[in-house]
């Protein structure tokens, strides 16, 4: 079985916070279905319903998890990015920008021992490589 060798960015766990990850996760959940309801395609439509509803789901389970490990702290205040102009482009795009945040995430759960973050982690890269699969089917 082949291993797959990834490089840590310089400083890219060490700048992740609760509140990040958190923002992070609503901001990519209301692009995607933003993207989602801008489409004209149906195979794209439903490859993005499946992503928008799953980063529901992680943008839900993750923090409580993190507030878990942080002993019920709350992690506070969301900063929603602005949502983009849809165009295929932009939907790529989504999609490599939850890969490496998951990747991040993943890397800054292992340095602080949030194992279960590392698990939910590998499972959003997955389901953007997923979205990123159903997006090259017509």
């Amino acid at each position: 079985m082949a291993t797959m060798i990834k490089v840590r960015k310089e400083g890219a766990a060490t700048s992740i916070t609760p509140e990040y990850i958190k923002s992070k996760l609503f901001s990519f959940a209301d692009l995607a279905q933003h993207f989602h309801l801008e489409t004209k395609s149906f195979a794209e439509h439903k490859a993005l319903q499946e992503l928008y509803e799953g980063l529901n789901g992680f943008r839900d389970e993750i923090p409580e998890i993190l507030m878990g490990y942080l002993n019920g702290e709350r992690i506070g205040v969301v900063k929603i990015e602005q949502l983009k102009e849809y165009s295929q482009e932009a939907v790529r795009q989504l999609i490599a920008d939850i890969i490496d945040f998951a990747y991040d995430v993943y890397e800054w759960a292992g340095d602080n021992k949030y194992c279960d973050i590392e698990n939910n982690a590998q499972d959003l890269s997955g389901l953007a490589a997923k979205c990123g699969y159903l997006l090259t089917l017509k």
